[in-house]
C-alpha cells in the first residue's frame, strides 16, 4: 500500500511540474504553460523597481507567445527607408551639368536599406507611405558668373506617374564655392518617385562639379 501511495505521489508531481493550462483552448502550444485563447485583463499589476528593465517592451511574435524585448532591437526591426548616393570621382561623365535642368543620376549607393533607388533611372520609388527627411546637395567646381544662375531642384512625382513636380528648389546667381543643398520633410505616398535636377543658367558650355563624392550626395530616411 506505501509503494501504491508512493507512486501516485509521484505521478502527481510529475504531471504537476509538466502539465500546461488552456483557457479556451484544449490544444495549448507545447511551448508555454499558460496559452489563453481570448482577451487577457489584467486587474493589477506591479510598478516596478529601479533594478527593472527600462528598455524593454513586451511584444507578441508571430505564434501570439509574450516576449520580452529591448526597445532598440524593436526599433532595429521596423525596416525604415534609408538611402544614400554620390556621384563618384570616377564618373566623370556626371560631373558636368549641361545647359538648363538635367536629372542627376547620382552612380554610387552607399546604401538602400530596401532597394528603392535605380542609379540607372535616377529614380527613388517609395515603398512605404509616410513622413520623410530628404536631403541632397551639388557643389560647383567651376568659376560661375555673377549673372549666372546655378541650383538643385528636388521633384517629385506623385504615383509614379505623369510629370516631376518641384518640391524643393536653392539656387544662386554666381557664388562657385558654395553648395546648392536642399533639406526639407514631405510626406509621401507609396509608389511616389523622386528624382534630383540640376538648373544650369549658362547660354553656353557646361558647369563641372567637385570630384568629390562627399560634395555630391542625396539622403532620404523614413521617420515615421
Amino acid at each position: 500500500m506505501p509503494k501504491i501511495l508512493l507512486f501516485f505521489s509521484l505521478l502527481l508531481t510529475c504531471f504537476i511540474a509538466h502539465s500546461q493550462v488552456g483557457i479556451g483552448t484544449t490544444d495549448p502550444h507545447p511551448d508555454v504553460m499558460l496559452d489563453v485563447n481570448g482577451g487577457l485583463r489584467i486587474r493589477n499589476y506591479n510598478d516596478g523597481s529601479n533594478d527593472a528593465a527600462k528598455d524593454s517592451l513586451v511584444v507578441l511574435d508571430g505564434r501570439g507567445v509574450v516576449h520580452r524585448i529591448a526597445t532598440s532591437t524593436l526599433l532595429a526591426n521596423m525596416d525604415k527607408s534609408l538611402v544614400k548616393a554620390n556621384i563618384s570621382s570616377s564618373a566623370s561623365s556626371l560631373l558636368s551639368i549641361t545647359i538648363g535642368e538635367s536629372l542627376i543620376k547620382f552612380d554610387n549607393t552607399e546604401f538602400d536599406i530596401k532597394g528603392e533607388y535605380n542609379s540607372s533611372s535616377g529614380y527613388i520609388t517609395i515603398e512605404n507611405s509616410g513622413i520623410y527627411r530628404i536631403t541632397s546637395q551639388i557643389l560647383s567646381s567651376s568659376t560661375i558668373s555673377g549673372l549666372v544662375l546655378f541650383g538643385l531642384r528636388l521633384k517629385i512625382r506623385k504615383g509614379g506617374v505623369g510629370s516631376f513636380n518641384t518640391a524643393a528648389e536653392t539656387n544662386y546667381t554666381g557664388l562657385s564655392a558654395v553648395p546648392r543643398t536642399i533639406s526639407t520633410i514631405l510626406e509621401l505616398e507609396a509608389g511616389d518617385q523622386i528624382a534630383f535636377y540640376s538648373y544650369n543658367g549658362l547660354s553656353i558650355g557646361v558647369i563641372n562639379l567637385s570630384a568629390n563624392a562627399y560634395d555630391n550626395y542625396f539622403t532620404i530616411e523614413q521617420v515615421r
